[in-house]
């Protein structure tokens, strides 16, 4: 009994994990479309001379890599949220059932 508990409390922090990340992964991708937007507003700088210009470059690059590095731990992209529709030999979709 106590295995079957422990099995369920780790699948359960598995999900918090996923769902976590997924929210994480929302969250930098406004930071990035922010980013993109302030950098396409910002006048023409002299190459290499513009610190601030520069700084937000780094902070887009940064940004960049943590969403990579999110996608790439995350089971499905854009795919449902909450425990594995197939975990019971069937699928379900919008409330709709199908065994396979």
């Amino acid at each position: 009994m106590s295995n079957n508990f422990d099995d369920l409390a780790k699948i359960a922090l598995n999900e918090a994990s996923s769902r976590k990340q997924n929210l994480s992964l929302g969250e930098l991708e406004n930071k990035l479309k922010e980013l993109n937007e302030t950098i396409s507003k910002y006048p023409a700088p002299i190459s290499k001379c513009d610190a601030q210009f520069n700084a937000l470059l780094e902070q887009r690059e940064s940004v960049t890599k943590e969403v990579t590095k999110l996608m790439q731990t995350q089971k499905e992209y854009g795919g449902p949220e909450g425990p594995e529709p197939t975990r019971y030999g069937d699928w379900e979709k919008k409330g709709i059932v199908s065994d396979f």
